[in-house]
């Protein structure tokens, strides 16, 4: 059957010309019609893994509902282990919290990282924040929107921690000490008694320390090779997702490079229906 106007759909041409309904016609097409043909597609996924402790740090903030409104939950995670290092609870979303859990962590660990990966959120554009990494000579490394091998490990701890919120959320008279000390077991939990399936049933906090730290040459090394390139880019650096995604590959080449880092391609297969 021919459509004699374009914008007069195929089925409704069908339909009247052989006297029965539109919902026959699509009947028919489906049932007698080209059948679909099942192709299988290979997919590249890539995920990030780091080759010693302390190389990346990832912060991130979770929303937890709390009398009726919100409190602001700020995360920093160990990348190669996996550990939640640290949290603070904040009412609002600002960088001078984020810079107050950073160097918070850094003073009570006595360890700091290369890298500190985090999202585009106003709490780590901020200033305060900026100025913190730059002070403690860490390289800020914004994750490019929507890109799930660069964010998801930082997620993944989330979920892990909302698990251990959400019987709070869901109360009226919760109180902020019962959300502290649940962050707190959260974070004792996590850390120290619950076996990961990607570290073959050992706890993060195993894996954290039983893997060695990076070189402390390598903080003046990265440095030089990145630093003076993301200071270039600093007017434009969050507002250019093309920016960020340049500066992300240079800083994870760098630290591939070093033996610090590396990236590991999985292939996904597909089966899609073409029409034929």
């Amino acid at each position: 059957m021919i459509k004699t106007h374009p914008e007069i759909a195929t089925n409704y041409v069908a339909a009247k010309k052989t006297g029965i309904s539109e919902t026959s016609v699509r009947n028919i097409k489906r049932r007698y019609g080209a059948k679909p043909v099942e192709s299988e597609v290979n997919i590249i996924k890539s995920s990030y893994g780091w080759m010693k402790r302390n190389v990346c740090w990832s912060m991130d903030t979770m929303m937890i509902r709390f009398m009726g409104g919100w409190l602001y939950a700020l995360l920093v995670i160990e990348e190669s282990s996996r550990l939640l290092l640290s949290y603070k609870i904040a009412e609002q979303k600002q960088g001078i919290y984020a810079r107050e859990l950073l160097t918070k962590t850094v003073r009570e660990l006595g360890a700091k990282p290369l890298v500190v990966k985090h999202d585009r959120g106003r709490e780590f554009e901020n200033e305060d924040f900026q100025t913190a990494l730059k002070d403690e000579q860490i390289v800020s490394l914004p994750a490019p929107g929507y890109y799930a091998p660069f964010n998801s490990m930082a997620e993944r701890t989330i979920r892990l921690v909302r698990r251990f919120t959400m019987p709070l959320e869901i109360r009226y008279d919760a109180t902020l000490e019962e959300v502290d000390k649940a962050l707190f077991r959260a974070q004792r939990e996590i850390n120290y008694e619950l076996p990961r399936k990607m570290f073959n049933g050992r706890t993060s906090g195993a894996v954290y320390e039983s893997t060695p730290d990076y070189d402390p040459p390598e903080r003046e090394r990265l440095l030089e090779d990145v630093y003076d390139y993301q200071e270039i880019l600093d007017p434009q650096y969050f507002r250019c997702g093309k920016t960020l995604d340049r500066m992300r590959k240079e800083v994870v080449e760098y630290l591939c490079r070093r033996n610090l880092c590396y990236v590991e391609h999985r292939v996904k297969k597909v089966k899609l229906k073409q029409c034929g």
